[in-house]
């Protein structure tokens, strides 16, 4: 939609002293340039083809920016109008003939070499935003929308009736990025592919100045009341699988694959919903037999050789995953970390013979481990082992250097294949070595008999135990232990020592009792 103010005609000679006003309004709005008499004498026209140098100014009546796509699809800053800003400049030309014209506070704009006719013969009128130089699309998030217009040529003659109009169009196209999802608030930053650079060959754009494409940050804004991410880019191809990124404060950039290529045309504008919900490793295509876990990830799927190391800062969600591990355990924790179930989960360890270290479910090495979970997600921990004198590890083995925390979830940890034979604690200690502090404040917790001398919860065989911390109303356990010498929570009657504190209560669970009051010391 463009507004056009009442055109003047112009006089049959022009004043000789002129100045030019214009007003923008981004997308279809007006911008006229009037040119405007300051003087109250005319020279007369002369006879000739040619005409007196910087006397016949050129009659401008407007600039406008043409709806290049369909309603909604118009560029604009914020997704609304835009104004021009103080020192912003457009060139206009007459023939071979050009004058740059730079916008003031006060709403005017000054050219320092206005556009005259020369003579009286036709000559072609052009413009074009910005007035020279590449164009960058690298500085968007900081410098705002890169833009690049360029006017319809105008065929217009000296004296003519009606002043020239100057209709643009946007040589780039842009792209709104809408987040949704559980990540979304997490999102701090959005990038793009795209060719850093390209020239503005007079408001046409160029060739472009680098051929390696990069990730462009775009500009964090808003669009009808809502948070979006926008940039303008080269028309051309979004690839599916590698033109966006997103990252959190400080985070790695995680790459976003879109369902299909979308192609990109100049002066439109193309809205992309992201849903930030982390694309998940699946562990049925995952090849190697480690997969190491620095920060976030969700992890699903089936695999029977893997084991998983969540080192300091892994946050990872566990989703219908099946993985089976030989050796020390199928996750092994190595600093402070987190893990959310969701969806029906289970680790299978199988013990090496002879080996006390073995068959673990889930190892925490050193720091602490959070295990929290979606509604009704669960865990299934299964301590498996092959021949006579197997060794079993521990459902969940905490060393004496290191902590769990468990908030939730539906956990259980099976009974070992055959009693009489050495394993750990159901969760805490494995065979003959001190547990490190426990705190269950929630979730529903079965485990299952582990062998003589070890208890369901604490110490393992003849270990110790630290401090264990049973408290919260939505905590249910139900707790084996290896045999009448050992504690349902705590270590062996006969050879295990409590080191910490014992603390249950908080209106916990525990075989059946409640623990309104709270009780201290094994159980």
């Amino acid at each position: 939609m463009t507004t056009t103010p009442a055109h003047r005609k112009a006089p049959n000679y022009p004043p000789p002293l002129t100045c030019v006003n214009i007003w923008k309004l981004l997308l279809c709005v007006l911008l006229p340039l009037f040119a405007a008499c300051t003087a109250d004498y005319s020279p007369a026209t002369p006879a000739g083809d040619l005409l007196p140098p910087d006397t016949y100014p050129l009659q401008i009546a407007s600039l406008t920016i043409a709806a290049d796509g369909q309603p909604g699809t118009r560029l604009a800053d914020n997704g609304n109008a835009t104004s021009w800003q103080p020192n912003d400049q457009v060139m206009v030309s007459l023939g071979d003939k050009q004058a740059i014209y730079t916008y003031n506070a006060d709403g005017t704009w000054q050219s320092d070499a206005p556009l005259y006719w020369q003579n009286k013969a036709p000559q072609t009128v052009n413009a074009w935003y910005p007035v020279a130089g590449e164009i960058d699309f690298t500085q968007q998030d900081i410098q705002g929308l890169t833009y690049l217009l360029k006017a319809e040529p105008v065929e217009a003659t000296y004296g003519q009736e009606e002043p020239v109009n100057l209709t643009f169009h946007h040589q780039l196209a842009k792209v709104r990025v809408v987040l949704s999802g559980a990540k979304a608030q997490d999102v701090a930053a959005v990038t793009v592919r795209s060719y850093p650079k390209s020239m503005n060959d007079k408001g046409a754009l160029g060739a472009r100045t680098d051929d390696d494409p990069i990730y462009v940050p775009m500009l964090q804004t808003t669009y009808e009341g809502q948070p979006c991410w926008e940039a303008t880019l080269r028309p051309g191809t979004l690839q599916a699988d590698d033109s966006f990124k997103v990252a959190k404060e400080g985070g790695t950039p995680m790459q976003v694959v879109l369902d299909e290529d979308i192609s990109i045309k100049a002066g439109e504008v193309y809205t992309i919903n992201i849903n930030v919900e982390q694309a998940p490793i699946d562990l049925g295509t995952y090849e190697g037999t480690t997969l190491t876990v620095s920060g976030e990830a969700v992890i699903t799927g089936k695999n029977d050789n893997l084991q998983i190391i969540l080192q300091a800062g892994a946050d990872v969600t566990l989703q219908n995953a099946e993985l089976s591990y030989t050796g020390l355990s199928p996750i092994l924790c190595q600093g402070d970390a987190s893990l959310t179930l969701a969806g029906s989960n289970t680790l299978t360890a199988t013990s090496v013979a002879w080996n006390f270290e073995t068959g673990t479910g889930i190892y925490v090495e050193s720091g602490t481990l959070t295990i929290d979970a979606e509604s009704g997600a669960s865990l299934t921990i299964n301590r498996t082992g092959g021949g006579a004198n197997q060794q079993y590890g521990a459902g969940i083995g905490v060393t004496e250097n290191a902590n769990l925390i468990i908030n939730g979830g539906t956990i259980i940890v099976d009974e070992i294949a055959s009693q009489g034979y050495d394993s750990g604690a159901g969760i805490g200690g494995l065979y003959d070595e001190t547990s490190g502090n426990i705190t269950i404040a929630g979730g529903t917790i079965t485990i299952g008999q582990p062998s003589w001398w070890s208890a369901g919860i604490g110490g393992g065989g003849s270990g110790n135990c630290k401090n264990i911390t049973i408290t919260g109303s939505s905590t249910v356990i139900t707790v084996a232990k290896g045999s009448s010498n050992d504690h349902y929570i705590g270590c062996s009657k006969l050879s295990g020592n409590v080191e910490g504190t014992i603390t249950i209560g908080g209106g916990a669970t525990v075989n059946g009792t409640r623990y309104d009051n709270t009780h201290t010391g094994p159980l």
